[in-house]
């Protein structure tokens, strides 16, 4: 078994590209385990190691079979709108704030843009970075600048030394859960590196700069931010066709109903569910059927 173990992993690695750590990581195998096991020089447990990584490879072959039934719908308008609203800041050079709903494809369109322009530093502000400090932090880190240790000073040269007169664009997806501090920090990238910034994020941000009780703090960010786009939930059925080809037109409704009064994201979850359920039942997946499914969710 140990052998076989050995070999199908050496397999997998060569057919897939994946990395030593990346199966320590998703295994729960130290690193230098996998190396010892693969190279065959592991002095531990390798009976228990071998069934730990066949257990990983089971599962890891079934996640190469995952299939995704909705696609990216370059021309839904969401995805237009932010797109375009990227573009401005990048030629321009300015400060843009994209909000708006959940799940309406903000995330989405603007790793689109992203991968598909040159300049792009994408970064996402998740509950633990929040200060200027760490959000430039970030920032350095998706360019490559190491800042591990700096301070917010030390951290903002090196980003200003690198971005002055690169007239790149930095997005900043979750922007909402910045403190004003790192919004602060951000505007300084804007004025004196001349970079195009796109905030990303829910209403809370724009709130704060129209009427929170911080409102006169948030006037310079306010005042730069002139394109102010907003996404909703609310589809045409064109725009659900368009993410969901070669549906029947009951399914179409259900999932047109689901996404303006949730979310798209919560309609391509219920779709991708259906399809599998359906699949795994030897059945043909209708309009009805998804709604049971989204009724027994709840």
């Amino acid at each position: 078994m140990i052998e076989e173990v050995r070999a199908d992993l050496l397999e997998f690695m060569a057919d897939t590209g994946t990395k030593q750590k990346q199966i320590a990581d998703e295994s729960g195998l130290s690193t230098a385990v996998v190396s010892q096991f693969i190279s065959g020089t592991y002095t531990g447990d390798n009976a228990k190691a071998a069934d730990t990584l066949s257990k990983y490879l089971r599962l890891a072959k079934e996640r190469l079979n995952v299939v995704s039934y909705h696609r990216f719908y370059k021309e839904l308008g969401n995805t237009r709108l932010v797109n375009g609203a990227a573009a401005y800041a990048h030629k321009h050079c300015e400060m843009t704030l994209i909000r708006g709903d959940s799940g309406a494809g903000k995330t989405t369109a603007l790793r689109y843009y992203a991968e598909n322009n040159a300049g792009v530093v994408f970064v996402t502000a998740n509950s633990t970075v929040r200060t200027g400090r760490l959000i430039l932090q970030e920032i350095a880190a998706a360019m490559g600048k190491s800042c591990i240790g700096c301070n917010i000073k030390q951290t903002m040269d090196t980003l200003l030394k690198a971005l002055s007169g690169t007239k790149r664009l930095i997005i900043i997806d979750e922007a909402d859960r910045l403190s004003l501090n790192a919004l602060q920090a951000i505007r300084d990238l804007n004025d004196i590196a001349n970079v195009g910034i796109v905030l990303a994020g829910n209403n809370k941000l724009y709130t704060q700069m129209l009427i929170g009780v911080k409102g006169g703090e948030f006037d310079q960010i306010r005042t730069r931010i002139l394109f102010k786009p907003m996404v909703e939930n609310n589809y045409t059925m064109d725009e659900i066709l368009g993410v969901f080809p070669d549906i029947k037109k009951d399914v179409a409704a259900v999932l047109m109903k689901k996404a303006n009064s949730n979310s798209l994201r919560e309609a391509i979850k219920l779709y991708n569910f259906g399809v599998e359920l359906s699949n795994i039942q030897n059945i043909t997946l209708t309009g009805k059927f998804l709604v049971s499914l989204d009724e027994e969710a709840y």
